[in-house]
């Protein structure tokens, strides 16, 4: 099981030391804090909305105090073309500060990893997806005789999460 816990760090302490054998992590709450938005102040692709979603851990031993877990930030497109669009433009930004790429494709789904190898930072590695969601899009229902018929457009969703597999 992998585990990620962001600490502030202790200017006070020089090195630390843990004991053998597996540390337990304590018991705590899990919070996720979720804001939903329609413009982006540093991202101008045409979106429908924009999510970001913060996960933190408060655990019970205050040694411990509160983690970030996860952050995921994504965005919901009504067409493919603002879709492709909004993609290739995260994609040309994140170019052109990171050291490794890798864009791969596969069923439909794009995925664009970045990595900076020089750094050793939670958010070195990022990954944006590019994914096709029916969930997302726009339903109809036409009858049809005795009976009626659900048809569904596709919806897209870009997701933009720490972590990938490239180093």
């Amino acid at each position: 099981m992998f585990l990620l816990f962001f600490r502030k760090f202790d200017s006070s302490v020089k090195w630390t030391m843990y004991p053998p054998g597996r540390t337990q992590e304590p018991r705590f709450v899990k919070v996720i804090n979720s804001y939903v938005f329609n413009k982006h102040p540093r991202f101008n692709g045409l979106f429908k909305s924009g999510h970001l979603a913060i996960t933190q851990k408060i655990y019970s031993d205050e040694k411990w105090g509160t983690q970030l877990s996860e952050i995921k930030l994504w965005f919901e497109f009504d067409n493919e073309e603002d879709a492709k669009n909004s993609f290739k433009q995260l994609v040309d930004t994140f170019t052109s500060f990171n050291t490794l790429k890798r864009l791969t494709s596969q069923q439909g789904i794009e995925k664009a990893e970045f990595t900076d190898k020089n750094s050793d930072e939670y958010y070195s590695n990022i990954q944006i997806i590019l994914a096709t969601d029916y969930t997302l899009g726009k339903k109809y229902v036409m009858p049809t005789g005795n009976d009626s018929k659900i048809f569904a457009e596709a919806g897209y969703k870009i997701l933009v999460e720490l972590g990938n597999d490239l180093y």
